[in-house]
Parts: structure tokens; sequence; C-alpha cells
């Protein structure tokens, strides 16, 4: 899992995030039979939807932030739940997660508390906590626009029939498109789109802290 926190940026930039500049202080893996069931049973609808190779080669480890909410809430109880998220998203109401996990670590998605296990919420807290998800995404549909509202209701359509998931950006975490090349160190990323909550499976809970200079 903290392979993935270090993950390199396509463009060769240096990610505003990474074990360079901060320090994982545990990961834990996530056990919930219920959630793996589902998953597990999506993944044999998608083999014989896209075929066994395609479903395989297009599954993706992203990092997701819960917010506010903690995210043992979400690895114990349901899951990602698509009604939870929000329909002013970029691609509409589904299952958000990134590729980079500077993206997730913007301070409108991860979750911080002030003790390392998470137990107290803490807007300043100094640990952050991020879930690492396996994603089913079948075959994406890959863009770089934005579809909301009116324009993104004739995109829906082919969810489910020609699509089953959306690979959207890069973008920044609150604006569209990426950052400039001037930035030197960015949070923008490739970010994944689900529709169903059996499409994404929790499996790790990385906590971390900002590194003292």
């Amino acid at each position: 899992a903290s392979a993935f926190f270090d993950r390199q940026r396509p463009d060769g930039r240096t990610p505003l995030i990474s074990r360079g500049t901060h320090t994982v202080v545990k990961i834990r893996r996530v056990q919930n039979r219920s959630l793996l069931s589902r998953f597990e049973a999506e993944r044999k609808i998608l083999h014989r939807k896209r075929g066994k190779d395609t479903a395989e080669l297009t599954c993706v480890y992203a990092w997701h932030g819960s917010g506010t909410t903690q995210p043992d809430n979400i690895a114990a109880g349901s899951g990602l739940m698509t009604q939870f998220g929000s329909e002013q998203g970029f691609y509409g109401q589904g299952n958000y997660s990134a590729h980079q996990a500077s993206y997730s670590h913007h301070e409108r998605y991860v979750y911080r508390s002030s003790d390392a296990e998470g137990d107290h919420r803490d807007a300043g807290g100094q640990y952050f906590h991020l879930l690492l998800v396996n994603v089913l995404r079948g075959n994406p549909l890959k863009t770089t626009e934005v579809w909301q509202g009116a324009g993104f209701g004739a995109v829906q359509g082919k969810l489910g029939e020609e699509f089953d998931s959306v690979e959207g950006g890069p973008h920044r975490p609150t604006l569209s498109g990426p950052y400039t090349a001037r930035a030197r160190g960015s949070d923008d990323s490739v970010i994944y789109v689900t529709y169903h909550a059996s499409q994404c499976l929790p499996e790790f809970i990385v906590t971390y802290t900002r590194n003292v200079s």
C-alpha cells in the first residue's frame, strides 16, 4: 500500500505528498466479508460482460478521502455508497477515487484526527487517513472533459451498456483540468468514477503525518 502512496506522476513532476514529504504511520488491512462478496460477484459480472482479460487489466488501486466520515466506518459498514456522492461532481453522482494520493489529500477530502487511530476527528489534527480502494472499472469511458447537468445526461445512457465507469481528467480537487506546466508540485490527478457500490472495495486504511523539516 505504501508503494501506491509514492506513485509517480505521469508528467514527471513532484507530487505534493509522498514518502519524501510525509511519513506513513500505519497501514491497516480491511476485512469485510460482505463487501468482498459483493465485489467478487461484480467482478464475475464484468468478466461475462467485457471478458476476463479486459475486466482484470482495467482493475486499479486508487485513493479515496472520506471527508468528515471516519474511514473505519466505511470499511466496517456498507463501503462506498454512490448515493452519498455529490451530484455536483465532475461526472455526476458516483464513487470518486484518485490515481494520485495528493488529490485525495486535499482538505476537502482527507479525514484528519488528533490520534493515530482516527477516533477523534480534528480538522487541524496531525494524522491524515485515506482509503486505498480496489476499483473494478470494466470498460472505462476516458475523457478530459467535465460533464454536469443536462450534458451529462446523454453520457449516462452509455454507462452500463458501452461503458462501466469513467476515467476523467486529470483534474484538480476543486477545479476541472490540470495545473499549468509552470506548477512545480501539484495535486491534480486522473480520477475514477463508478456508479455501483460493488465496484469499489476498500482494502487498506493508510494513516500518515507530515514530515517535520
